[in-house]
């Protein structure tokens, strides 16, 4: 008897964390980063796969590289971080479209609509 109202005890500890689309108790974790770099986001990311959060409003083209294997475009956020595009990146909503030699054009989707946005390389007064 003494058993069975442990075992209940124990179930319904473990229901309780349990969320109600699981029937497995699940353990939350939120990484505080106290001035530190995030170790779940990798150093050094693939190709194609590289800015999934990238957002595109706030992008300043810096830059465009012409090489044998097509054109890069240096770009800077909003935090004055850089970063290096290819074509067929992702960026938050979309993905580089083009690299032409003044300007940087994304494909971004919203609602099953794929929409064009430029970013231009600005030219600077000498």
């Amino acid at each position: 008897m003494r058993g069975m109202v442990l075992m209940l005890i124990f179930a319904a500890i473990l229901l309780a964390q349990v969320p109600p689309d699981s029937i497995f108790p699940v353990e939350h974790f939120q990484y505080q980063t106290k001035g530190r770099r995030d170790p779940f986001i990798p150093l050094i990311a693939g190709e194609g796969k590289t800015r999934g959060r990238l957002n595109i409003d706030n992008l300043t083209l810096i830059g465009i590289i012409s090489g044998d294997r097509g054109r890069i475009a240096l770009v800077k956020d909003g935090l004055n971080k850089g970063h290096i595009l290819r074509k067929g990146d992702k960026v938050a909503g979309g993905w580089v479209s083009e690299i032409t030699s003044n300007s940087v054009i994304f494909a971004i989707e919203h609602a099953g609509i794929v929409s064009r946005f430029e970013i231009e390389l600005e030219k600077k007064e000498r």
